[in-house]
């Protein structure tokens, strides 16, 4: 049975559903890339009234978008874009992807690859030319998804928080056309 795939704009009514594939996905993901104590800190309940306030302030601003992706009706990824927040990034990429997640069982599917896109025409509608993101450094299935859709390493850096630290390497599109 061939399923129906749906992107649209992201809406304070899909905060749950958004929260609940961010914390399935960290925990399914993630093990073992981070530290166990920041994967059993993340609800559901929490990354709600987190992404509440993101989608909350993305209407009132129009600084960023988010994006989720149905299968069936039922939101199995999104991904969220805005202006570039790393100082050391913005003069090559103006914008950056903040986020993307789709259920293990969908990823390969094509459904990330349409986030990405969604992102970066919303991108160029905000006039934010080349984008960027962050990603695990151990995470090599989403680094390589991010190499196939043309991405370029462009730097690492390592977080260090109270939990452990976290190593991560930024992949960029320098024009809007690279990743079309």
């Amino acid at each position: 049975m061939e399923q129906t795939l749906h992107i649209r704009p992201a809406t304070l009514s899909d905060a749950q559903a958004i929260a609940y594939v961010q914390v399935a996905v960290w925990n399914s993901a993630y093990k073992g890339l981070v530290p166990d104590a920041l994967i059993e800190r993340m609800t559901v309940a929490d990354r709600e009234k987190g992404w509440t306030t993101i989608l909350n302030s993305f209407a009132e601003t129009g600084r960023g978008t988010c994006f989720v992706a149905e299968i069936d009706g039922t939101v199995q990824g999104f991904a969220s874009c805005g202006a570039q927040r790393d100082e050391d990034l913005s003069a090559d990429y103006a914008g950056e992807i903040t986020a993307i997640y789709v259920q293990g069982d969908h990823q390969r599917s094509g459904l990330g690859r349409a986030l990405m896109q969604s992102c970066t025409q919303a991108m160029a509608g905000m006039g934010l030319n080349g984008s960027a993101l962050w990603v695990l450094s151990e995470n090599e299935n989403a680094r390589a998804f991010y190499t196939a859709l043309g991405g370029t390493f462009i730097t690492e850096r390592v977080e260090a928080s109270a939990d452990g630290s976290v190593s991560e390497v930024a992949y960029g599109w320098p024009a809007r056309s690279d990743l079309m």
